[in-house]
Formats: structure tokens, C-alpha cells, sequence
């Protein structure tokens, strides 16, 4: 073939390529994504710090297994979701930009295994940013929560504030032994991104990856170089981990994300008053629904611990388990 009609063809190839990427970009750059994580293990201050060791006690895998039951077979989330929805407290919230699955996350030296949301919002069909904070304080409620977050890396002017973030990706799917067994990692180099006070992370799908195989840290009350240095260090002695975001000489930095973090202080409010003021004006028959499933999750952590203090929890989580009122 004639020389000039390879370099035609390179430069060709070089175009479509260089097109491709754009149009990639700007596909991200529309479509932007929240996550939401929300534990179903209860906060100590509603069940007794000793209760809570008590379900602690069962194990990751125990747990997991139970938050999937929760999900999944008694629908806590789908029950949540439709009683704001028949009560006009959102309105944008639907299976085709909310994703829920249960994953890993970690706070403050502790993972449990969490309702984690991908939710779209911006594009075509998105929910609001309103939507988003209602339904985060309603499961907060209803799931006995003392604190829940949602956040958008895409965005750090969308939620009440920003903070700086960074992410480590795997090379295959990740599960919430495998992160549990990382974050502890993290703690090696650094405990302060362990243990330390705020520190944490959420499992998440990065990126619209499919095998949900990131986790997000947020930066904890450590400085951000320190930040940096001890998750860039974990991630770089773990075979094919890959760490986010990079300077353009490939030095490990951060970005940062829209962060809210909604909450209610049981023992001040013992009522979870504090999520509920966050509803909007919700009704009577709305608060009368959320107050059915609290109830209905409470029964199941009661379940739950009486199959552990029994020894029996293996039965409960097979064919024992019951969802109680909530169906």
C-alpha cells in the first residue's frame, strides 16, 4: 500500500478515536450519579450499645445475608420508596434511574454491610436532588439509622457541602469480605483512615462500572496529604488496585464530592424527630407507614438477635426467616 494512504488511515483512525472520547466525556459529563448508603444494622442509641454487639457478633457474612432478606424478601426499601410516592413526598424516584443493592461500608474501624443506591440524577429521567434528601432521611428513620450519607462525586456543589474523596478500584468484582479485608489494610498504614474519627467508605459502582468494585473513601478528619499518602500506599501494595484521582504526572491527589449527611440524635429525639422534620409536610397516613415499617425492622432486629443469643442463626437466615408485619 502507497505511504500517503497509511498516514491517511492513521490520521482517520487518530479522528475516530478522538471523537469517541469526546463523545464519552460528554456522555459523563450529562448523566452524573448520587450514591446513598444506609445501613440496616441498627444505631447503638436505639437498640443499646450491647444489643449491638451482640448482632456485631454474627459476622460480615451473617449480616450480609440478613440486610439481603431485608431487601429483597421483605422490600423495606420498595415499601419506603411507595409510601412517599403515594404521599407526594417524591416524585422522580423509579427503577429506572434508583438502583439499590446491598454492599460494603465502613465507618470509623467497624464495616457493615449496607443498602447502597446508584442514583441518576441529571440527563434524561433524573431525580431530584429534593427527592433524593427525603427518601435518605426517611430510610434513616425507618431503619433506626443515627446518621446516613448521599453524595455525588460528578458534582460538589449538589448536597450540603463538599469534601474531598478519593477511590480504589479493583480488577475484579468485589465483595464485602474483600472490602472489609481492605479498609482494614488502609489501617495499616495509617489508623487514623481506620479508626480515626470520621473515617470511612462506601462500595460502590465507579464510574458505571457493572462488577461494583470500587470503594469510595471520603477524607476523615486527617489532613488530606495524609489522606493521600496512606490509601495511595494501600491501594499501591494490593495486585491490581488502581487509585483515583491522579495529578497529570500520575501523583496521587483528590477530587471532591457533594456530601450530605442526614442524622437524627435518638436520645434527644427519641422519636426520630429529626428525620421526620425533613419530610416535607408529610400526612398522617404517611407518618402512619413509616412508623409500621420502623416497627417492622425492629422486629426483625429483634429476630435477629434472639436467633444469635440461641444459637439458631443459621435456621433464621434459611428457612426460619420470616419478614413479620411488613408484607
Amino acid at each position: 500500500m502507497p505511504r500517503d494512504s497509511n498516514t491517511r488511515r492513521h490520521v482517520v483512525a487518530r479522528a475516530a478515536a478522538l471523537v469517541l472520547i469526546v463523545a464519552t466525556l460528554a456522555a459523563r459529563a450529562v448523566v452524573a450519579t448520587t450514591f446513598m448508603s444506609v445501613e440496616p444494622i441498627p444505631g447503638g442509641d436505639v437498640v443499646g450499645e450491647p444489643t449491638l454487639a451482640v448482632i456485631e457478633s454474627a459476622g460480615y457474612e451473617n449480616l450480609e445475608l440478613w440486610s439481603n432478606r431485608l431487601l429483597n424478601d421483605c422490600g423495606f426499601v420498595r415499601h419506603t420508596i411507595d409510601a412517599l410516592t403515594a404521599d407526594g413526598a417524591i416524585s422522580t424516584v423509579n427503577g429506572g434511574n434508583t438502583d439499590v443493592g446491598v454492599a460494603a461500608g465502613g465507618f470509623e474501624g467497624t464495616t457493615h454491610p449496607s443498602f447502597v443506591f446508584t442514583i441518576r440524577d441529571s440527563g434524561f429521567d433524573p431525580v431530584s436532588a429534593s427527592d433524593v434528601d427525603v427518601l435518605d432521611n426517611a430510610l434513616g428513620y425507618v431503619l433506626n439509622q443515627e446518621g446516613t450519607a448521599h453524595f455525588s462525586p460528578d458534582n460538589f456543589k449538589a448536597y450540603a457541602f463538599a469534601l474531598d474523596y478519593a477511590v480504589v478500584t479493583f480488577p475484579s468484582a468485589l465483595d464485602g469480605v474483600g472490602a472489609k479485608a481492605f479498609f482494614e489494610h488502609v489501617g495499616t498504614f495509617d489508623a487514623a483512615l481506620f479508626s480515626g474519627q470520621f473515617a470511612g467508605f462506601t462500595q460502590i459502582a465507579f464510574q458505571g462500572s457493572p462488577l461494583n468494585n470500587s470503594m469510595l473513601f471520603l477524607k476523615p478528619a486527617a489532613s488530606k496529604n495524609r489522606f493521600i499518602a496512606g490509601l495511595s500506599a494501600a491501594a499501591n501494595t494490593t495486585p491490581g488496585a488502581v487509585y483515583f484521582p491522579l495529578k497529570q504526572n500520575a501523583e496521587p491527589t483528590t477530587a471532591r464530592a457533594g456530601i450530605a449527611f442526614p442524622g437524627n440524635d435518638w436520645i434527644a429525639f427519641p422519636h426520630g424527630e429529626e428525620y421526620l422534620s425533613r419530610l416535607g409536610t408529610p400526612s398522617a397516613q404517611l407518618l402512619a407507614d413509616l412508623a409500621a415499617l420502623q416497627q417492622a425492622h425492629l422486629d426483625a432486629v429483634a429476630d435477629l438477635v434472639q436467633s444469635i443469643q440461641n444459637r439458631r442463626l443459621s435456621h433464621y437466615l434459611g428457612s426460619q426467616f420470616a419478614c413479620r408485619t411488613v408484607e
